[in-house]
C-alpha cells in the first residue's frame, strides 16, 4: 500500500493485489453503495492523513478508482472545495460548468438517468431537472473535465442544447424546477 500526496487537494493511494486481498476486496467488487467499500475508503483516508498530511477539511471528495495491470488498483481522492475544484496539473479552476440536455420524452429521460447514474455517477457533481417549453431540460455539472465521458454518454440519449452558467440560470428562471441538484440520483433511485 502506497500513499502519495499529489497536491494539497489530491491524494493517490496505490493498492497491490496483496493489499486488496488483505482488505477482502477486489477492483471489481468496489461499490460505493456497499458499506464494506465505504469503510475501506474511510480507512484509506485516515491512513493517508497520517502518512501524507492530506486534509480534506469537510470538503466533498471526488473518488476515482483505476485498475492496474498487476491486478491492483489506484485510487485518487480529490477535494472539491466550495465553488472550486482541483483541475489538471494541480491548477485550480472554476467549479464544473453546466451542460444542458433536452429530452422530449419522459421514458427516454428515465432510461438515460438510470444508465448514466450506473456508469458515471462518480463523474457528475450535481444535476437538476426542469420542464421548459414542453420538454425536459437536464442540467448536469460534470467532474470529468479531462475526457467528458459522462457528457459523451448522455449525448447518446438526448441532444446537448448548450453549456455554461448563463444558460443554467436562464433555465432556472424560466423553467419549472422538478428536481434540484440530485436529478440523476433521484430518477435512478426510483426507476433502477
Amino acid at each position: 500500500m502506497e500513499f502519495m500526496l499529489l497536491s494539497p487537494q489530491k491524494l493517490m493511494v496505490t493498492l497491490r493485489p496483496t493489499d486488496l486481498a488483505e482488505l477482502g476486496i477486489s477492483y471489481e467488487s468496489l461499490d460505493y453503495a456497499d458499506p464494506l467499500t465505504r469503510g475501506i475508503l474511510v480507512t484509506l483516508l485516515e491512513q493517508g492523513k497520517e502518512e501524507t498530511g492530506f486534509r480534506p477539511r469537510n470538503a466533498k471528495l471526488f473518488i476515482e478508482v483505476f485498475p492496474t495491470e498487476e491486478g491492483g488498483c489506484v485510487l485518487h481522492f480529490t477535494c472539491l472545495g466550495p465553488g472550486r475544484l482541483s483541475g489538471p496539473g494541480n491548477a485550480e479552476s472554476l467549479a464544473p460548468s453546466a451542460v444542458v440536455f433536452a429530452f422530449q420524452d419522459a421514458d427516454e429521460l428515465i432510461d438515460a438517468a438510470v444508465k448514466v447514474f450506473a456508469r458515471y455517477s462518480h463523474r457528475i457533481f450535481k444535476s437538476s431537472l426542469y420542464l421548459l417549453g414542453g420538454s425536459y431540460r437536464l442540467v448536469v455539472y460534470p467532474l470529468d473535465y479531462a475526457d467528458d465521458l459522462s457528457i459523451l454518454f448522455l449525448s447518446e440519449f438526448a441532444p446537448k442544447t448548450g453549456e455554461g452558467q448563463v444558460l443554467a440560470e436562464f433555465i432556472d428562471e424560466h423553467g419549472a424546477l422538478l428536481i434540484a441538484d440530485t436529478a440523476l440520483d433521484t430518477l435512478a433511485g426510483y426507476f433502477a
